[in-house]
């Protein structure tokens, strides 16, 4: 936990400052991200935060803002953080048809391990908020397409590579894959035991046949 206080103190011409931060933004809001990804953005308190983060309101709202305006800081860092590590293997693995594979079944594994309840946080939050607050809206829907935009990259090759067949429309199939890897989510998120899991996952996995 890192304290901080944002009280005045004076410089060299008797006029009062700011004290300099003495927090790690980044452990900020990793905390932060981890309290609004357990409990929801309406279930967390401003005190909750405080808790959690281990800074004063004072200093939260001089370096975050107010809540939602932290929160959307957090989905960011989510993005930045989790998100881009959740699909490495989607980017990354040269053989397009095992990196979908590869995504879904890590998806599955990830889904019956530790924490698995909290689900996803970018589309906990789209089914949270996104109905009535265009901001959260317009994140989950850009992490959507970017999620849809890597599979279309994976789909691409595995078409070339002749590991996924050519009758495939691209943009339409990397659309029910992206829909799909939140439904592993959201199943995970209300507890759906491996058997399911697995059931859901190689159902996904039989229309790239």
């Amino acid at each position: 936990m890192f304290q901080n206080t944002h009280s005045s103190y004076w410089n060299k011409e008797g006029l009062p400052m700011a004290r300099p931060r003495t927090f790690d933004e980044e452990s900020v809001l990793d905390n932060a991200m981890n309290i609004f990804w357990s409990k929801g953005f309406e279930a967390t308190s401003v005190q909750d935060l405080v808790e959690e983060t281990g800074i004063n309101r004072a200093s939260m709202y001089s370096s975050f803002g107010d809540k939602k305006a932290l929160f959307l800081r957090v989905l960011d860092h989510y993005s930045q953080k989790v998100s881009t590590v959740r699909f490495a293997k989607l980017r990354e693995t040269v053989d397009g048809r095992e990196a979908i594979v590869a995504t879904f079944r890590d998806a599955g594994r990830q889904g019956c391990g530790e924490g698995r309840h909290k689900g996803c946080l970018i589309v906990n939050s789209g089914m949270e908020l996104a109905p009535h607050d265009p901001e959260t809206a317009a994140i989950a829907q850009a992490s959507f397409r970017r999620v849809e935009d890597m599979f279309a990259r994976a789909l691409h090759r595995g078409v070339e590579q002749g590991t996924i067949g050519k009758d495939k429309n691209i943009r339409s199939f990397s659309r029910f894959l992206a829909g799909s890897i939140q439904g592993v989510h959201l199943m995970a998120r209300r507890g759906a035991d491996k058997d399911t899991l697995d059931d859901y996952v190689n159902t996904i996995l039989s229309t790239l046949d």
